[in-house]
């Protein structure tokens, strides 16, 4: 019985390895909430900024929500050409490494937030107990305050989420 507590405590534990972490200059901004990191030994990989989601363009059409161009701007503004810690929680379906990108002191994920530029993922929003709970719980702190003060984003009343325009026809 002790053995079996003793084992499920060491699974329910997840340490921070050196592993989950990448070191690297952003070398491209993609959108406001994708860059390209090249690790120290030259390797690229393109990284999705975890937790958030930032207002879109539709690569089909052409047509940019509002937000776009300022959030692109933004996050290129903080991050582009400079060394980042990256937090990796891992890869998604298309390759990207998800993750908390951090500048200094900064996370940049959460500085988009309270910039108004970007919103919590949908996922996140509507299944918060699968994610980190501290920065789960950050984000949105974060969120509600700029949702108060209508920054960007949340002073738009015709804004739609970037999930939901991903999803109109």
């Amino acid at each position: 019985m002790v053995v079996a507590l003793v084992a499920l405590f060491v699974l329910s534990v997840t340490p921070v390895m050196a592993e989950d972490f990448i070191w690297g200059r952003v070398t491209h901004v993609y959108d406001g909430d994708t860059v390209l990191v090249e690790d120290d030994k030259g390797k690229s990989m393109r990284v999705q900024l975890a937790y958030i989601d930032a207002p879109d363009l539709n690569t089909k059409t052409g047509v940019a929500q509002p937000f776009y161009n300022q959030a692109k701007n933004e996050l290129s503004t903080l991050v582009k050409d400079k060394e980042v810690i990256v937090e990796s929680f891992g890869v998604d379906k298309f390759r990207r490494v998800q993750g908390i990108i951090f500048l200094d002191k900064i996370n940049v994920n959460l500085e988009l937030i309270r910039r108004g530029l970007a919103e919590i993922y949908h996922p996140v929003r509507t299944r918060k107990k699968q994610y980190n709970q501290y920065y789960v719980k950050i984000l949105f702190n974060a969120e509600n305050v700029a949702k108060g003060e209508k920054v960007n984003i949340w002073g738009d009343p015709s804004y739609v989420s970037p999930y939901d325009f991903r999803r109109m026809k």
